[in-house]
Order: structure tokens, then C-alpha cells, then sequence
């Protein structure tokens, strides 16, 4: 109470506000009533405050004339808005202000500023600490001072919006530190309450701002609130629906962007169009005419639209359609709400069509159910027409196992049945084999009868949803099990009728007869098929064994009746094959089974005997035979030309045996060449010696020459040329047309005349002579492999002899290469020598006189000049001579770890001079900390190259920059850059060529021409590349990659190389109980490069060999843990060291990797392929090695 009348005597408080928790000792009501009877003004409201409070604490408070009771926390917005509920606008309360910053200057600057004002600052540094405070502190508004890198001012506005009171607390941006994108994306996004101050007018908007909203919440507080809580339900309507409004013409006034989105228009497309624009041809007249006549009439329409988008495809909307009324009770303005229903049309259309397949599915089953096994196709193409009609199917197969079960019933039905594993049952369209159209696609399902797979169904459809369903849903198998099950039925009944068949025809064989002999009576007799297997007509001849024995041959007469009389007297097996010759004067064979019936005493009382014509039989087996051996001489005569290449003796060989296996008396094999009129003649490779006299003798002696050649071919064996198609001549054929053969040569009766092709390209011929039947289609069939296997030949051959005029010329053009390049290579060498020699002289002197004190200025002048061009010459001299060490392969390299920095300031040293005269600025960059694995000597060659040329032609006062960059984590960049007037994009494919100055010849800069091109060979030497960018009138940039180095490995001398193959004794390393590493490879450089690759890493230590033998002793001495093999030995290849490495017991399990330059994707399969564990490739990837190694050895 003291406290309160302090308060009071000063001035008279807008309101008491009262902490209903810190009074213990009495109850609220005697403290409420004691400040309320203490005060002289009634008039001021008390306001209690506290964490809780129990009915019957309110009521005391009521009574006690409380106004308000406000559970803590209570913010200063809570109370700010308790003030003016009661009428109190005055009220001066401090307001929260949430601010992000992360920098501490700009935010206690701000925090000083806010302070002198009714505003308490609280910080957030980073996105989740302002979420955090935004959760425990009621804040007024925020403010985003400055946004972390890790996300944007859009984003965490939309984030703030999904708190509590979101969508009406303040946002402030301050200018200048949010860009102006995403202020608009803010506005865009139709986020209200987005405001951007500078920071000077901060304080002073706060406030103006705060009590422009108390303002609003006053008397039209309720309605702003209204309009925003209905802005936002538009802004949601927005993203949910498919909005629309036209005016009362119809015409579109306003569309949302999902509007725009599904019907693929842009607003500006659509607007002051009408929705007949996306009208899709679904509908009738009558629909849309029913749509306007509700909604113009004032009433609401609701109903489903099928529209169509602007690319074409079809879309469904759920549409509710409301006509806003003006005065005058008629609708000026429509809007249209929209749900895309898509989806939902297309599972209704889905079920519909899976109905409609499964109702035909079942006709077709009830048709297919009742057919019979004979009227298959009738009955299939009957019951699947309906089906196939509505699925558009072009073809349906049923393919079956060729079983002589399952067969049986349609071999006389099914028209189209192949010689293949499977039949094939087509009853819908011609041919179970027709190929699939390009549109179509296959439904495939088992056909299966008692867990046994019986077949195959396919159906041939245009594909589209239908097939898909019909698929889905497991219809094509239901349509399967009841063709199979009809299968299985149509079976039965066939076997069942084929048994009753056969009984009754129980005697009746198909070529087959049976007999019985009398022995006692000497009767005969015979079934009525065994006249017609002798040749005679059922019934025509008389049953007696004389008969029988009359029809045999009568080469095998005797040799049928000794067999007979062993059978009766000794019980010998009758079972004989003989011929038989029948009226016509055709022969026939026959196979006879008897059996002889004794008496109880052992008499022969009769013999039984089965007859049975196996003419056809024995034909295939000699057919079989002769194609056995046809095809064995074809293997046998491919095999000895593809091992020996000896290409008259093979076909010497063929033809012998072909005129063997055709009964032919001669022939020849010829190759079929062209004139260079385009004119064909033969050529004759093989020719069966017929000679007659002394002259064809020697005519015969030519075969396989250009002396023994066929031009005219207007003649009864060209004709297969001419022709182009096989040529058959029989003896009534044969007269008069080969009357033209020379005296003495044997007459042709038969001949058959064959072309050889290789696709279209005619190659060869072949003929065979006077086989005595003649030479009818199956011969020609018999002799098919053959005139294959001839083709093949000859086309070898031909490429045989290509491949070996190719390797001539190639070998001839080698060698003049060689013998060029040697020879340039001596005389530059020469030149070089000879030129040394005065040069030598000349410096000598010069520099003697130089030093003489005595010479007047005109004189020393004089001897500068002859020493300037006597070292201009000198240069030219060595570039000429390390260009021909290149091309010779005689330039040595040691690779070592070089640092950048050094070798370029070793470089600028020597041209700082001429830099300096041409008033040119040189600088670096980046050139520290980078080492690259190169040879010293020459990285700076080419460095200095490329400086002198960056110093001669560039302009003057100009300037250069030397700049170093890591590239692709193992490759280092040095480009040299200058400002000179730069290459034309046309002549840079020339730079690097020797001796080409691109036209600076001409001018007064001195050079060689050589320089450019020395450089890239000798960059491309230490594993590296160069190139160049230029621009006209801008200048040039020069570049040379090399392999990236550890600068920890850099050492100032040339790195020694240990290679064991040359001590007897343990490298010193293997005697630390290291993993140990043998790497086999005979170039020197590669081997210095591995070496400082493994000191890196402590746990290895390297063991070296220059050969595949020495590398092999070694491997077996100290047994590697793991080997490193080169493929490119000198004395062995890789892979032969590979096989000798792993025939080593002790060898066997050890890791052996190939590292190798031969890195084409076929070299890396085979090298895995013959047995290396894993396959590295050049230039060397050090990571990558190391990964492997720590692989391989842990």
C-alpha cells in the first residue's frame, strides 16, 4: 500500500494491474477490496494477473470489481490490448521486436536506437534461434536485418507465416540489404504485412505502425480482421481449386494459375476468351445448353466437364458454377470453382472396361468349353472373335510341346505345323508365325495341364489401356487355364477315339505284314499287305512260298533261304534284311522277323514271321551317312586351311571327295574374277585330271594360274554365270549341246553346274560330270553346306591375299619412314655438330675482343652483334638438335618433384632483361605451394620458350602473367598470358607445327619456328599436355598441364632408383618387416615415378626389375606381398609373366595388378580376363593407386 500511495500522490494511474500471486498471507478478494476502498478515483479499472486461477478466486475478484484477469506470461501485445478493450488509448507499453542480425556492430547499433523508444530488441544470429524465440515470445513484429547465408529473406518469411498469429504480425525488411527479387517474390506470393524501412526512420515507422493496428482493432479492428481472415481463405482457395470468373457475356475476367497450369493456357491466353476454348467435343449441344440456362437463370450448376488442354490431351473437372445477382435480380458475373478429377474418371473408366473383359472372357471360355478336338480352329476362331474384336488383337497363338501325346490330335487338323519343337494352333488369323507390327505388343501366359507345362498362349494386341487390364488383372491367365483345360479334354477324346480305331484294325499295319509257314504241309499264309510290300496288288498274287521266294532279289535269294534253314535247324534268330524287286524293275528293301514253333518231341511244326518295308530307312541312313561325311570333309578341309592357309590343296582335296560322295566321274572348282570391262571369267582352282594326250597335260599342269582361264562363257558351263542360278543338264539334254569339246575328251552325260555367292557378290563356281542317276533336287539340297563352306573359302582366301599385299606396302612404307627419319635425324645431328664447331670460334673470339679496353665504342658495339647472333644461332642450333633427340626417341628425362615457383623464377631470370628493354610488366600468381612431377632441365626449356615468346611478341609497355592452378585435384596448370595482338582462331591448328612462324617471318622479330613445337613434345614426354587460347587485338594465354606432386616429396637433386634385379642380396627395406611390393617395368622414368609414389606411405617398401626374368627371379627369392606388372616387356609380355608368376606354388594367392599405358576398354577386359586382380592404366592416377595398394594390403 505504501507503493500505491507513492503512485497515486504523483499522479492518478490509467489502470491497477495486480500480481495475484504474490500475495501469500491474504486472500485476493481482502487485497482487491483494500486497493479498491483506498482509492479516491472509482473510475480507474483493476486488471489481475497470475498462472491460474480457481472459480472461486474469479468470483471473489469479480465481486471485488475486477475488470480483467490475465494469465501469465502476459505480453506487452496482451496488455496493449487489455488497455484498449477498457477504453485506456494512451497506454504506453513496450513492444518486442524480434530481430535477425549476425553481425554484433549492426545489431547493437540498432539495439541503442531501439532502446530510447518503448521497444525492447531481442536477437536471433541464425534461422533456428529466430524459429526458437518466435515459439517462446509473443513478439509484435519482426524484423530481418540481415539474412545467414544458409537461406533467403522468401523463404523464412513464408516460414514465419505457419506460427501463431502469423499471418498479421509485421515483417520488416530493411533497404539495401534484401534484394529487390525477393522483396517482389514476398509481394508476389501475396504475403501481406511486408514492409521495407531504411534504418534511420526504424524506430519511428514501429511506432506509427503499432498504433495504425491499434487503430484498426478499435472501431474497425473486427472488420480489417474479417477481410484478412477471408484474404486468407481466398489465397487458400487459390492453391486448392481451379478457379475462374467471367462476366455475363461469358467472357473469362479472372483465372488462377492452377487455371493456367491444367489447361496449359497463360492468362493472358485466356482472359477475354470464353471456356468454349477448352471445349473437347465430349459433351453434346444439349448438355452445355442445359449449364447456361441454370446458371443464367440465377441458380447454382454443378456437374463434371470433360475439357480439353492446350496440347490436346483430355482433363475432367468437378465444377460448381455460382452466378453472382445484381439489383435487378440477373446474374453480372460468374465464378467457377473446380476440382481436376482426372484420376477418378480414369479408375471409373478402368472398371468399366475390366467388366466388359471379364463378361467376354467368359463367353469366350462357355465357346471354347464346348468345342470338339477335330474342329479346333472353327471353334477358336468362333469363340475368340468377340475378344479379339474388342481388344483389337491381329493374332493369336497357341504354340504346344511337340509330343507324340499332345501332337497326335492335330497333325492332320493344324495347317500350319513347322519342324521345330513347338506347333503352332492358328484358327484367328492366316499364320501362327506372323511378325509382330511395329504398333502392336504381346500378351504371353504358360498353358499348363496338371503342373505339367503343356505351352504357350500370346495374343498380339495394339497395346493401350486395355491390353494393361487385361494384363492387371490376371484375364489373359484365366483365358490360358481354360484353352489348356479344353487342351487337355480335346486330348483325351482324340486318344479315346484313336483306341477304338485301332481295334478295330487290330491286323491292319501301316507297311507292314505278317505270315505264317506250314512246315509240315508246306501251306503258306499271308495278310494282304504282304503282296503289296513284293510290288503286286492287294489280292493279284497267289500265297506260296515259291512265289515268296521269287519276288527276292536274286543276289540275296540264297542268303534269305540259308537263314530260313538255320532258323528251322538250329533255332537261329531270323531276323534279315534283303531286297526285293517288284514288276516295275523298282527295288525295294525289307526287314524279316521269324520265329519258329516246335512240337513236344523238338519237331519244327511252324514259323511265324513279320515283313517290313524299310526302303525309306535305309535311304535316310545312307543320305545321313553321306552327310556325315560331307560335313566331316567340309570341317576337316575348313580346319586345314584356317591352320595352314594352303589354299589349292584344300580345294584338291574337296573336290576328290565330293565326286566320292556324289558317284560323279569328274569335275572342277573354279573362282569366278571380273575384267576390268566388268566382264566375268573363270578362273580354275582344282580340276580332276581327265588329260588325254600330252598338250592337256600340260594345260592341266596350269590349275590355280592366270594360264588356266575361262573367258568365253556363251556356252552350256557358263550358263550358271550368265544365269546366275544352278544349271542341271540330263542325258536327253545333253546331246548336241557339248559338241564343241576337244578330241579325246571324255564325254558328258549329267552335268550340274553351281554358282557361289557371298551375299550378292558371285565368287565362285563349281561343276560335277556324269553321275549316273543324274542330279535332281536333293542332290542339290545334299550339296547345300558345300557350296557354303566353297563361298567361305574363297572369300577367305581373298582376304588372305589383301591382308598380305597390306602388310607388304605397310612394311615397304615403314621402312622408308624409318630410313627418312634416321636419315633426317643423322644429318640434323651432323649439322648440329658441324655448325658447334666455328660457332665455338666465333664466341670465343668475340668474347676476347669484348673484354678488350682498347676497342672504341663503334668497335664494341660491332662484337655485341656478332655475339648476339652467333647465341641467337646457337639456340636455333639446340632446339634443332633436341627436336631430332624427340623424333629419334633419344631424349632422356628425369622425372622429378619439381616446385612451381622455383622453376618459374629460374625462368624469369633469364628473360628479365628483354622484358625489362620492351617496358613489359611481369607478374605471378599462385605459383606457391604447387609441385608437379616433370623433368627439371626441360619444364624450364619450356617454360623459357614460352616467356621468350610471350616477351618477343608482345606490344609494348605491354604485360605478362604467370599463373599456377590445381586442376581436376591431380593435374597442376602453368599458363604463361600476355597482351600481345593474339592468334586468329584459323592459324592455332598450326602453331605447334616445326619451322611454321604463322607469318612472322616476315617481320623483324627474330625466331625459328621450332621452338612451339620442341615445347609440346616435350611436355607430352613427361606426361603432360599444352595448348592456347587467344583473342585478336587481346592477347594469347599459354598452357602446360602436368601430373599434380606432393610438395612433401620434393628433392633438389634427381631421385636415385633401386632396382633389385640387379643385387643378389635383400634391398635394405624388406629388413624393416614392411609390406612389400615388386614392380616389374623396363622404362626408367616410370619406374623413378612408382618409387616416389610408394615413400609416401611408410608401410611399403618397393622392390624393382627391369625384365620379366629378372622380375620373375626375384618373385620367387623374396615372395612379394604383391606384384606390379607392365604389360610391354622387353624379354615377356605381361600376360606370359602372369601365367609363370602364378605356376609358382608359393606365388599363387599373392595380389598381381597389370600398370600399364594400354588402357582401350578391350585391353582392361582381357587383362582381368587372363588373371591380373586388378587392371591400372598410364599416366598413373596416385590416388587411385594408393586406394588399390592399401586394398590389396591393408
Amino acid at each position: 500500500m505504501p507503493a500505491m500511495n507513492a503512485v497515486r500522490g504523483n499522479s492518478a494511474p490509467d489502470m491497477w494491474l495486480v500480481d495475484a500471486d504474490s500475495f501469500e498471507k491474504k486472500s485476493l478478494r481482502e487485497t482487491l477490496k483494500e486497493l479498491l476502498g483506498a482509492q479516491s478515483d472509482a473510475a480507474v479499472p483493476v486488471v489481475a494477473m497470475g498462472k491460474s486461477i480457481s472459480l472461486e478466486a474469479a468470483e471473489d475478484a469479480i465481486d471485488a470489481g475486477v475488470r480483467r484477469f490475465l494469465t501469465k506470461p502476459a505480453t506487452s501485445r496482451i496488455l496493449a490490448d487489455t488497455c484498449r478493450e477498457l477504453g485506456i488509448f494512451n497506454a504506453s507499453l513496450t513492444r518486442s521486436l524480434l530481430v535477425l542480425e549476425d553481425r554484433d556492430t549492426v545489431y547493437e547499433t540498432l539495439r541503442r536506437d531501439l532502446s530510447e523508444q518503448p521497444i525492447q530488441a531481442i536477437r536471433a544470429t541464425d534461422t533456428r534461434s529466430l524459429l526458437d524465440l518466435l515459439i517462446n515470445h509473443d513478439t509484435d513484429a519482426v524484423l530481418l536485418s540481415h539474412c545467414p547465408c544458409e537461406t533467403n529473406f522468401t523463404d523464412i518469411s513464408a516460414l514465419l507465416r505457419f506460427f501463431p498469429g502469423g499471418s498479421v504480425r509485421p515483417i520488416i525488411f530493411i533497404a539495401g540489404e534484401v534484394p529487390d527479387s525477393e522483396l517482389k517474390s514476398c509481394l508476389v506470393q501475396g504475403q501481406a504485412h511486408i514492409y521495407c524501412v531504411d534504418y534511420p526512420n526504424l524506430s519511428r515507422f514501429l511506432l506509427e505502425l503499432w498504433s495504425q493496428q491499434a487503430s484498426r482493432k478499435a472501431p474497425g479492428g473486427r472488420i480489417y480482421d474479417i477481410l484478412h481472415e477471408r484474404e486468407q481463405e481466398h489465397l487458400a482457395l487459390n492453391h486448392h481449386a481451379i478457379v475462374s470468373k467471367t462476366n455475363d457475356k461469358g467472357q473469362i475476367t479472372e483465372v488462377n494459375q492452377r487455371f493456367c497450369d491444367i489447361s496449359q493456357y497463360s492468362e493472358q491466353e485466356l482472359l477475354g476468351n470464353n471456356h468454349r476454348i477448352l471445349k473437347s467435343h465430349h459433351h453434346s449441344p444439349e448438355f452445355y445448353q442445359e449449364l447456361w440456362e441454370t446458371i443464367s437463370s440465377g441458380d447454382v450448376w454443378r456437374g463434371e466437364i470433360c475439357n480439353r488442354a492446350k496440347d490436346g490431351s483430355l482433363y475432367w473437372v468437378s465444377s460448381t458454377i455460382v452466378p453472382f445477382l445484381g439489383n435487378n435480380k440477373r446474374p453480372y458475373q460468374y465464378i467457377a470453382i473446380r476440382k481436376d478429377i482426372t484420376h477418378v474418371k480414369k479408375v471409373e473408366q478402368d472398371i468399366a472396361l475390366q467388366s466388359k473383359l471379364a463378361s467376354l472372357v467368359s463367353e469366350v471360355s462357355a465357346g471354347i468349353l464346348s468345342g470338339h478336338w477335330a474342329d479346333v480352329h472353327e471353334t477358336l476362331s468362333t469363340a475368340l472373335k468377340p475378344l479379339s474384336e474388342f481388344l483389337g488383337i491381329s493374332h493369336i497363338s497357341i504354340r504346344i510341346h511337340r509330343t507324340d501325346q499332345v501332337l497326335a490330335p492335330w497333325e492332320n487338323v493344324a495347317s500350319d505345323v513347322c519342324q521345330s519343337p513347338t506347333i503352332s494352333i492358328s484358327g484367328v488369323t492366316e499364320c501362327a508365325a506372323v511378325p509382330l507390327q511395329v504398333d502392336h505388343q504381346s500378351l504371353e501366359t504358360t498353358l499348363w495341364a496338371h503342373e505339367t507345362e503343356l505351352g504357350s498362349l500370346t495374343l498380339c494386341t495394339k497395346g493401350g489401356r486395355l491390353a494393361e487390364i487385361f494384363s492387371e488383372q490376371g484375364l489373359i491367365n484365366v483365358l490360358g487355364n481354360v484353352i489348356s483345360h479344353s487342351l487337355v479334354r480335346w486330348i483325351s477324346e482324340f486318344h479315346q477315339e484313336r483306341s477304338r480305331e485301332r481295334l478295330r484294325r487290330a491286323q491292319s499295319f501301316a507297311n507292314i505284314g505278317t505270315w505264317e509257314w506250314n512246315l509240315e504241309n508246306d501251306e503258306l499264309f499271308w495278310t494282304e499287305r504282304v503282296p503289296m510290300l513284293f510290288g503286286y496288288p492287294e489280292g493279284e498274287l497267289e500265297t506260296s512260298f515259291e512265289n515268296f521266294v521269287a519276288a527276292i532279289h536274286p543276289d540275296d535269294r540264297a542268303k534269305v533261304q540259308l537263314a530260313i534253314q538255320a532258323s528251322i535247324d538250329h533255332d537261329a534268330p531270323y531276323q534279315i534284311e534283303h531286297r526285293v524287286i517288284w514288276p516295275d524293275r523298282t527295288v525295294r528293301w525289307l526287314l524279316e522277323t521269324g520265329a519258329i514253333v516246335r512240337g513236344t518231341d523238338g519237331t519244327a511244326k511252324q514259323m511265324l514271321g513279320v515283313v517290313e518295308d524299310i526302303t525309306a530307312m535305309r535311304e535316310t541312313k545312307q543320305q545321313l551317312s553321306r552327310q556325315t561325311m560331307l560335313l566331316n570333309m567340309l570341317h576337316d578341309s575348313l580346319t586345314a586351311f584356317v591352320l595352314e592357309g594352303k589354299f589349292s590343296a584344300t580345294l584338291d582335296s574337296m573336290l576328290k571327295s565330293l565326286l566320292e560322295l556324289t558317284g560323279s566321274e569328274f569335275g572342277f572348282l573354279a573362282e569366278v574374277l571380273f575384267s576390268a570391262e566388268n566382264s566375268p571369267f573363270l578362273r580354275i582352282q582344282s580340276i580332276t585330271d581327265i588329260s588325254w594326250g600330252p598338250e592337256s597335260a600340260e594345260m592341266y599342269s596350269r590349275v590355280g594360274t592366270d594360264k588356266f582361264e575361262f573367258h568365253d562363257l556363251d556356252n552350256a558351263l557358263g550358263a550358271c554365270i550368265r544365269e546366275r542360278e544352278i544349271i542341271t543338264i540330263d542325258e536327253s539334254q545333253s546331246e548336241g549341246l557339248f559338241t564343241g569339246l576337244p578330241d579325246g575328251h571324255p564325254k558328258i552325260r549329267t552335268l550340274l553346274s553351281v554358282p557361289i555367292f557371298i551375299g550378292s557378290e558371285l565368287v565362285g563356281t563349281f561343276a560335277l560330270a556324269n553321275r549316273p542317276s543324274g542330279y535332281d533336287s536333293s542332290i542339290i539340297e545334299f550339296l547345300g553346306p558345300f557350296m557354303a563352306t566353297y563361298g567361305v573359302i574363297i572369300n577367305s582366301q581373298r582376304m588372305l591375299d589383301m591382308e598380305e599385299v597390306n602388310r607388304k606396302s605397310l612394311v615397304r612404307a615403314k621402312l622408308r619412314a624409318d630410313q627418312a627419319n634416321r636419315a633426317k635425324s643423322e644429318f640434323l645431328s651432323n649439322m648440329s655438330h658441324e655448325l658447334r664447331t666455328p660457332l665455338n670460334a666465333i664466341q670465343g673470339f668475340g668474347q676476347l675482343l669484348q673484354s678488350d679496353l682498347k676497342l672504341n665504342e663503334d668497335q664494341q658495339d660491332s662484337i655485341s652483334e656478332i655475339l648476339s647472333a652467333s647465341t641467337h644461332l646457337l639456340a636455333l642450333i639446340n632446339e634443332v638438335l633436341d627436336l631430332a633427340k624427340i623424333e629419334s626417341g633419344k631424349l632422356e628425362l628425369s622425372l622429378e618433384n619439381v616446385p612451381v615457383s622455383l622453376v618459374v623464377h629460374n625462368a624469369l631470370i633469364l628473360i628479365k632483361h628483354s622484358a625489362e628493354k620492351r617496358g613489359l610488366t611481369v607478374t605471378t600468381r599462385g605459383i606457391e605451394h604447387l609441385h608437379v612431377t616433370a623433368d627439371w632441365t626441360r619444364l624450364k626449356q619450356a617454360l623459357l620458350n614460352l616467356l621468350s615468346n610471350a616477351v618477343k611478341y608482345n606490344r609494348l609497355d605491354g604485360s605478362i602473367l604467370i599463373e599456377a592452378r590445381l586442376y581436376q585435384e591431380s593435374w597442376i596448370d602453368i599458363q604463361v598470358s600476355d597482351t600481345g595482338h593474339g592468334i586468329p582462331e584459323s592459324r592455332i591448328p598450326d602453331l605447334f607445327q616445326p619451322f611454321n612462324r604463322l607469318g612472322a617471318e616476315l617481320s623483324h622479330i627474330e625466331g625459328t619456328g621450332i621452338g612451339l613445337s620442341l615445347t609440346k613434345q616435350m611436355v607430352e614426354l613427361m606426361g603432360g599436355s599444352i595448348g592456347v587460347s587467344s583473342k585478336v587485338g587481346k592477347g594469347s594465354t599459354f598452357w602446360i598441364r602436368l601430373p599434380a606432386e606432393c610438395r612433401d616429396t620434393y628433392t633438389s637433386a634427381s631421385p636415385t632408383l633401386c632396382l633389385s634385379s640387379s643385387s643378389d642380396g635383400i634391398p635394405d627395406k624388406l629388413q624393416e618387416n614392411k609390406r612389400t611390393i615388386l614392380y616389374i617395368e623396363d622404362n626408367p622414368a616410370n619406374l623413378k615415378l612408382v618409387e616416389r609414389i610408394i615413400k609416401r606411405q611408410p608401410r611399403f617398401a618397393l622392390v624393382s626389375a627391369i625384365s620379366a626374368s629378372d622380375g620373375l627371379r626375384l618373385a620367387k627369392n623374396y615372395s612379394p606381398d604383391l606384384i606390379l606388372v607392365d604389360i610391354n616387356l622387353p624379354d615377356m609380355d605381361g600376360y606370359a609373366l602372369l601365367d609363370q608368376l602364378k605356376s609358382v606354388e608359393k606365388l599363387s594367392e599373392r595380389p598381381m595388378l597389370a600398370l600399364t599405358a594400354n588402357a582401350m576398354r578391350n585391353d582392361m577386359q582381357m587383362g582381368r580376363s587372363a588373371g591380373f586382380d586388378d587392371y591400372l592404366t598410364k599416366p598413373i592416377n596416385i590416388d587411385e593407386l594408393m586406394n588399390t595398394l592399401e586394398r590389396y594390403l591393408g
